[in-house]
């Protein structure tokens, strides 16, 4: 392995570490890595928290308990809207879907994701007429 490969596997395992649950790599302080592995979970869950406040009020002093349980060992993949709909599908087949408002916010989340995703279907698929220059 050439040294920069070798750079490029000893990054990809601290990056899993750090946001996958990985164990860190050798020469890597754990204790350092499981602080800022736990910063960035809550980093992850303040960012989802402000794109969908209405989950986050539903499940109250739940959220960040609930949001752990769903995030570790789970990266991130897209941006907070997606990772908030996984999250409400997460949600649901949970203990926290007892709650009727939880499952209400859930429910709504999801619902919006799943229509985003069908309208750039759509758009994809019949892209708007071009506008007339008037010339």
């Amino acid at each position: 392995m050439s040294g920069r490969e070798d750079l490029a596997a000893r990054q990809a395992a601290l990056v899993a570490a750090l946001v996958a649950g990985a164990p860190p790599p050798p020469g890597v302080d754990a204790d350092r890595v499981r602080a800022q592995s736990a910063a960035l979970l809550r980093k992850r869950g303040r960012g989802l928290a402000r794109t969908e406040p209405e989950l986050a009020a539903a499940l109250g002093r739940e959220f960040g308990p609930a949001f752990a349980a769903y995030a570790t060992g789970r990266p991130q993949v897209g941006g907070a809207a997606e990772d908030a709909a996984e999250f409400a599908r997460y949600l649901l087949t949970s203990e926290h879907a007892r709650d009727a408002e939880v499952r209400r916010a859930a429910r709504h989340i999801t619902l919006k994701r799943l229509l985003h995703r069908a309208s750039r279907h759509r758009d994809a698929e019949h892209p708007p007429a071009p506008v007339p220059t008037g010339r």
